[in-house]
């Protein structure tokens, strides 16, 4: 992974510049061209993909309603209700149970309490409000080991942990088709490297293109000290201080050692990062149960949708019962001339999401494009 993340380091180093030209075979070809903005991949599954999304949004010429009352009778299976499925074909069955599972996450906590309150809680003198917030951490650190046992375990290749700060992803062997165990955390800063390091947690920096910074600590204390005594006009320059919270500032830990410190650093976060004191919880994601984890269904919104060539530019909601809900006003739509869109958001989709989509999306239709 660390040789991949670097190879794309470089080709976007290589891509930086206007008017570089590479040559292939004969053909001289411009930088633009070696990396274009779109990219044509063959075959039926979803690019490997670890970032977490916000929305997908699929266009097909296949009606979408299926997925809308599906998505539906999801929501009122998660609230307690039963979903009844008969007379369905046993494509039908396959591809409405791709679709339900792929929509499946297990959160902790199921909703976050936003900073002012958790201050508010926690310097209350009220003795039920600090049992609250010392209960949520507590569930949280529960969940959290349980989470990390079963990933050691093997029965759990992938999860994540988000931070209003950063995101740490664990993934293991099992997604990377070979036997080790692999993290990686997303905008760092100094002092969260320098904390790794004091802790003795060994990490890399694949995507970084300056050297990295060797300082510990200590030595950003004594500099603290000779910058406050002014001492010759100190004048301190970082070289990774503009990597600070970026793309290149990811940081990757390989092997179980390495992968462990992450943990146990991430396990403490409320000793070790100040800055998370005050906030809620981090985020857990896993694409299977866990301990005080709930079961989330992503808002799932389908259209239908006059295509742009035929003049018309109006869109309707499938409404619950997965008809169109359009306006007295609209004129019918001509036949030929209709697309579909399913929009999914979230505050945060997992790659098991996407990929899971896109495979119930290819049972249905041949094509579709995904956004």
């Amino acid at each position: 992974m660390d040789k991949v993340m670097k190879g794309f380091g470089a080709r976007g180093a290589s891509g930086a510049s206007s008017g570089t030209n590479i040559q292939a075979g004969d053909v001289p070809l411009k930088s633009s061209e070696v990396c274009p903005s779109k990219i044509t991949i063959p075959g039926k599954r979803a690019p490997l993909d670890l970032t977490l999304k916000t929305t997908l949004q699929f266009v097909s010429s296949s009606s979408v309603k299926w997925c809308h009352n599906l998505s539906t009778s999801c929501r009122g299976t998660v609230a307690g209700g039963r979903s009844q499925s008969s007379g369905r074909t046993r494509q039908e069955s396959n591809k409405e149970f791709l679709f339900s599972k792929a929509l499946q996450s297990w959160v902790y906590p199921q909703s976050m309490l936003p900073a002012p309150i958790v201050s508010a809680m926690l310097s209350s003198t009220a003795r039920g409000e600090k049992d609250f917030i010392h209960k949520r951490y507590q569930d949280w650190e529960d969940s959290f080991q349980n989470l990390y046992y079963m990933f050691r375990k093997n029965l759990l290749n992938i999860f994540y942990v988000c931070t209003a700060q950063f995101v740490a992803l664990f993934i293991s062997g099992n997604c990377l088709e070979k036997q080790s165990c692999n993290a990686y955390l997303s905008q760092s800063t100094r002092g969260m490297r320098s904390l790794l390091r004091k802790q003795g947690v060994s990490f890399s920096m694949p995507l970084c293109k300056a050297e990295m910074e060797q300082a510990t600590e200590d030595d950003l204390i004594e500099f603290s000290k000779i910058r406050t005594l002014n001492l010759g006009q100190t004048l301190h320059i970082d070289a990774l201080s503009e990597v600070d919270n970026t793309t290149q500032s990811l940081l990757s830990f390989t092997g179980n050692k390495s992968v462990h410190g992450l943990y146990d650093v991430l396990l403490n976060y409320k000793s070790f990062l100040n800055s998370l004191s005050a906030t809620d919880v981090p985020v857990l994601y896993s694409p299977v149960p866990f301990q005080n984890g709930s079961l989330h269904i992503p808002k799932v919104i389908c259209r239908e949708m006059r295509k742009a060539d035929s003049g018309l530019a109006s869109s309707s909601v499938l409404d619950d019962a997965g008809e169109p809900g359009s306006a007295a006003s609209d004129p019918p739509l001509a036949a030929g001339s209709v697309c579909y869109s399913m929009e999914i958001k979230d505050a945060a989709l997992p790659p098991w999401v996407v990929s899971g989509v896109c495979a119930a999306m290819t049972s249905d239709t041949d094509r579709f494009d995904l956004t």
